[in-house]
């Protein structure tokens, strides 16, 4: 704590405001580009992001959580088990993947649904190879096709899936409307008179690699015995910061299935968790700590 207000001593200083809401607006800010930055991977491309549970970790990803989903208007917030190490958890856990590439800068006019067929089916070959010297058996892997598709003319791509089989001409009339409906979802229109062109073709193989089992929790147990102390913290409340009183909890003695309100502060080796003013939190039997925003 002695360090974090040393780095905003100075900074609090020059902009003749108080540590506390230097920190505050350090906090504001960081929280806002989250939040933006969602809103460019979801608004943009057509999801409401208030349908949808916000899953906060890394180390940080926790402190952060709740007021970036307010800002969204996401009712809940789920912090794993462990999020400082969620995403190396992930990487020994996460399915294997390959992917093949072909160009073809095939125009719809004269496509060559043989080509494909064949292209396709070398691709296929050499990914199956792949997963074999990997010590994978046939039946746990699975393998999609599609292609990169654009108006010739444009400068951009979208992934279209392609069915298995051979590719024929019903085949390829399949592939170019689902290139329009795509085109017309992402932007909005289609070019009924611009001829598509297949720009490359693609294999994906996902080989399924065993799965983590999580120990599970029963209920039972007393909030009060997670309770290390209670402290104050400033917390903003109708535009203005206010020093509340806030019990700090251990994360690995809450009991699961009672719920408890904020402000409260959780904590674990990796993380820390904050539940503001308004937000209410629940331990469940899997592991997870699920926030309601209160939005």
């Amino acid at each position: 704590a002695g360090a974090a207000r040393e780095a905003l001593s100075e900074l609090a200083e020059s902009l003749g405001m108080s540590i506390e809401a230097a920190a505050d607006g350090v906090l504001t800010i960081i929280n806002s580009n989250m939040a933006n930055a969602i809103r460019s991977r979801t608004v943009q491309k057509g999801h409401d992001p208030r349908e949808f549970s916000l899953v906060a970790f890394g180390g940080a990803g926790p402190l952060h959580g709740v007021d970036v989903a307010r800002d969204l208007g996401i009712p809940e917030v789920i912090i794993p088990p462990y999020p400082g190490i969620t995403s190396a958890a992930g990487l020994l856990t996460t399915d294997l993947k390959y992917d093949a590439i072909r160009t073809e800068f095939q125009v719809s006019s004269n496509a060559d649904g043989e080509r494909l067929t064949r292209d396709f089916e070398t691709m296929q070959v050499g990914l199956v190879d792949q997963f074999k010297a990997d010590g994978l058996e046939a039946g746990a892997v699975t393998y999609q096709r599609s292609g990169d598709l654009r108006y010739v003319g444009q400068g951009y791509e979208l992934r279209v899936p392609v069915a298995d089989g051979p590719v024929d001409d019903a085949s390829l009339a399949n592939i170019f409307k689902a290139f329009e409906n795509i085109h017309t979802a992402e932007y909005g229109h289609v070019f009924e008179d611009n001829p598509i062109e297949i720009v490359n073709i693609r294999v994906t193989g996902v080989g399924q690699m065993p799965k983590i089992e999580l120990p599970t929790q029963s209920p039972g147990g007393k909030l009060d015995d997670a309770l290390l102390e209670e402290t104050q913290c400033y917390f903003r409340l109708d535009g203005e910061q206010q020093i509340m009183a806030t019990p700090l909890y251990e994360r690995g003695k809450l009991p699961v299935d009672q719920t408890f309100k904020g402000p409260a502060i959780v904590l674990q080796k990796d993380t820390t968790t904050v539940i503001p003013p308004g937000a209410k939190a629940t331990a469940q039997a899997g592991g997870n700590l699920l926030i309601e925003t209160g939005t």
